[in-house]
């Protein structure tokens, strides 16, 4: 048996990978989820759970050190994006106080996806193409409108907007700081989020997904073959140094692809793509077991994501609430 420990048992990305793990049939694999929150969802989906600090608090990394030598375990997937950087930058002490491996990617690679600048200089850098990006500060005269304006660093599409002459951009740039400025790519009806995982240099298939949005998140989901988009992202994770999964979101320009956003980590598409027949999340685990894993994918598919509810018992929270974990014994799990 292996145990597994999730964060972010509240949201999208902590819940699709816990998801993920329940559909591995041949790996014996006790799932731990954690949050901040007793009214975290998942953490009553799982074989047992834990409340834990903020990802900013003093002894965050020490908390979770006495979690993972408590219950052994052998793989810390982090599920929010708060926690990538300060896991990366304590791996080597986590393996080294509970010899726990912590599945996120390199410092400095987080980093550049984290800005949306620095993703575009990075695959320019590259000699890989990127929609044309600019500061504020370093306009051309010639910027070709209509013109995208979003957030630097930001999240679900939060703040993109798109300026469609010199007054709109500079109404929008006047008013906010940390902005920046980005060619338009493609269409509305042909974006793409992909997902690829790794570990020590085995990279996986792309799978890759053309989607449709509501409120900045993939709500519906069609898995597609293209080399030219498969080619360009398998590249960016090489370059990357990715060690997990690493989601990349792109158009198409005279079917050129071009990434706008790099997310670091495993995606809240995951449970999408272990349902088609990819699964990341076994992909990396049986890779670092020394398994073989062999994906499947169904291309006569489509991905409809819906709105579902779980009952909890109050007794339960109250005891998660008091005590900061639960066990077996504690509830009944139900399927998440």
């Amino acid at each position: 048996m292996i145990t597994v420990f999730v964060t972010g048992a509240g949201g999208g990305v902590g819940q699709g990978i816990i998801k993920s793990l329940k559909l591995v049939e041949d790996l014996d694999i006790r799932i731990i989820s954690a949050d901040m929150s007793p009214l975290a969802t998942a953490l009553y989906k799982t074989d047992c759970s834990y409340l834990i600090p903020k990802a900013s608090d003093d002894g965050y990394t020490d908390f979770l050190v006495n979690i993972f030598k408590k219950e052994k375990v052998d793989f810390y997937f982090p599920g929010t994006d708060v926690e990538l950087l300060i896991s990366s930058e304590q791996s080597d002490f986590f393996r080294k106080e509970s010899n726990t491996t912590v599945v996120v990617s390199p410092y400095n690679s987080i980093e550049i996806a984290d800005d949306k600048y620095l993703t575009y200089k990075f695959i320019s850098e590259n000699n890989l193409p990127a929609p044309e990006s600019y500061l504020p500060d370093e306009l051309p005269a010639d910027l070709k409108y209509p013109i995208i304006v979003k957030p630097r660093v930001g999240c679900r599409s939060i703040g993109v907007s798109i300026a469609n002459n010199e007054k709109e951009l500079q109404a929008r740039l006047s008013t906010e700081s940390g902005l920046m400025v980005q060619e338009l790519v493609g269409r509305d009806d042909e974006e793409y989020t992909c997902t690829v995982a790794s570990y020590d240099g085995q990279i996986s298939e792309a799978l890759i997904l053309r989607r449709t949005l509501r409120s900045g998140d993939t709500y519906r989901a069609t898995p597609v073959k293209s080399e030219a988009i498969s080619n360009y992202v398998r590249k960016l994770t090489k370059l990357l140094n990715i060690n997990g999964s690493c989601n990349f979101q792109l158009r198409l320009t005279n079917d050129v692809p071009k990434v706008f956003e790099i997310n670091c980590r495993f995606s809240g598409t995951t449970p999408f793509c272990s349902q088609l027949g990819f699964n990341p999340v076994e992909f990396y685990l049986k890779s670092a077991l020394g398994k073989t894993y062999e994906s499947s994918v169904d291309y006569n598919k489509i991905v409809l994501r819906h709105w579902t509810e779980s009952v909890i018992d109050n007794t339960e929270i109250e005891k998660l609430s008091a005590e900061g974990k639960l066990y077996p014994s504690d509830h009944k799990i139900s399927t998440l």
